[in-house]
Order: C-alpha cells, then sequence, then structure tokens
C-alpha cells in the first residue's frame, strides 16, 4: 500500500493506493484508478509519497 498526500483545488487531499497504481514520471505523479483511468498530479502539487514498495517507481 502506498498514501500520497497532495493539493487540490478544494485543499489537501491523502490517497492510499496500492503500490503497483502509483508510478513517478519526468515530472508529475499517475495514479491508475481504473481501466484506462488516471490521475495525474503535478510534482508541485505533492507534499508526501510513502510507498511500502518502492521498486515500483520505475517501470
Amino acid at each position: 500500500m502506498a498514501t500520497i498526500i497532495f493539493d487540490t483545488p478544494d485543499g489537501t487531499r491523502e490517497r492510499d493506493v496500492d503500490d503497483e497504481d502509483l508510478n513517478y514520471r519526468e515530472d508529475h505523479w499517475q495514479v491508475t484508478l481504473g481501466d484506462d483511468d488516471y490521475l495525474y498530479i503535478p510534482l508541485d502539487r505533492v507534499y508526501s509519497v510513502r510507498m511500502h514498495d518502492p521498486h515500483h517507481l520505475h517501470d
């Protein structure tokens, strides 16, 4: 399980996701929400990322 804490237009949000559903890309974090459904969070809006299995950071 991973936790990402980030800013939204409505305030700070904390989201728990499976490690394999959270990936770091060049300038953002990508959260897989379902089949072909993703949330992209720009780096400057992310406060913290906690992962139990960090080898999933890179494909």
